[in-house]
């Protein structure tokens, strides 16, 4: 097992969060992206989660628990704390964090089915970004559209047009300049206007206008998006260095959720493996159970449903889940959020004095 340690460049980590402008009402994407991630519903999430000393996000995947509470409820602890059993997330996370995927330094080369099983297990790039559902396992596309998205990929990033691109889209150029994201929405736009495509290559064009790994470095940069201080105004510098003061104690480990110490005075989140879904190693339900209501501290627990009366239903979540497989399908989900008995007591507190 690797021992904890602290990240040892805090200060880069804290210049690329919080020179994000956020807006309420925007469809934020927080984090990487990650199956089972949590963006969608954090902020319904943490709401339950009090004032503390240390937040500790205990199996926080693609980041987006740790990513929100950064952005929002900086003020609202002393440290936060993401772990994730998984190295090579990490990794990719502080890389993104940094700038890596920045598409002024990153032009994202094509990478094949060959290459992906050659080094997904080296490369956390591409084991996440260029996997199926993110799963680390399988690659990104079928093989039945598999060339149509690299000729799609190879006009998006190098403007280099093939014989499917000037059929397909009747181009073989972009016009004015255009950035990569504007690239993909001119291709989605030509394709749903294009009255010469028949249904069918219509179909198949709606499967392939999606880009999927563009979309997600879309969202690597946006850790990173205003890196450059000097765009930012002088005002906004005090503002930064109040946020430079609490984020310098972001660390990251990459360890067994049971070797991580948990201080006295902690809010720990933990969204472990939903009981019947994909495979997360060696993970025991029961034994995590019993950690977490053993603990000293409030711990709140996302799952489908928790069947053991130490932990108490705080809240749930109706929302629609959208799968990819040959297709996009939108399928309504129904998550919960428990608490063990600190975290309901926390809880039934806050309500009686409302």
């Amino acid at each position: 097992m690797r021992t904890q340690k602290k990240n040892t460049s805090n200060a880069r980590i804290v210049a690329g969060f919080y020179r994000m402008q956020l807006k309420p009402g925007n469809n934020i994407k927080y984090g990487i992206p990650y199956q089972g991630s949590k963006t969608k519903i954090i902020e319904m999430i943490a709401k339950f989660f009090p004032n503390s000393d240390h937040f500790y996000d205990l199996f926080g995947g693609g980041f987006s628990v740790s990513h929100y509470m950064l952005e929002h409820r900086h003020k609202s602890y002393k440290t936060f704390h993401y772990n994730e059993i998984r190295a090579g997330l990490c990794e990719l996370i502080q890389d993104a964090i940094a700038g890596k995927y920045s598409y002024e330094k990153f032009k994202p080369e094509w990478i094949s089915r060959e290459r992906f099983f050659k080094d997904k297990e080296i490369n956390p790039y591409i084991k996440i970004i260029w996997s199926f559902g993110n799963n680390g396992e399988t690659y990104l596309f079928g093989k039945d559209i598999e060339d149509q998205k690299r000729s799609m990929h190879m006009a998006v990033v190098f403007d280099e047009f093939d014989d499917f691109m000037k059929e397909a889209f009747k181009i073989s150029k972009w016009p004015n300049s255009l950035s990569i994201t504007g690239k993909r929405l001119y291709l989605r736009r030509h394709a749903k206007n294009n009255e010469r495509l028949d249904l069918r290559q219509l179909e198949r064009l709606e499967q392939l206008e999606r880009l999927e790994q563009l979309e997600r470095l879309e969202q690597l940069e946006r850790l990173e998006q205003l890196q450059q201080l000097e765009q930012l105004e002088r005002l906004e510098q005090l503002e930064r260095l109040e946020r430079l003061e609490q984020l310098q104690q972001l660390h990251f480990t990459n360890l067994d959720y049971r070797k991580v110490k948990i201080e006295p005075n902690s809010v720990v989140y933990c969204d472990i493996p939903y009981f019947g879904t994909a495979d997360y190693g060696e993970f025991s339900h029961k034994e995590f159970f019993d950690w977490a209501a053993s603990q000293e501290n409030p711990v709140f627990v996302s799952e489908y449903e928790i069947k053991d009366d130490r932990f108490y239903l705080l809240k749930e979540i109706h929302h629609r889940s959208t799968f990819s497989s040959g297709g996009l399908k939108s399928i309504p989900v129904k998550e919960r959020l428990y608490g063990n008995k600190l975290a309901h007591a926390i809880i039934e507190k806050a309500r009686n004095v409302k």
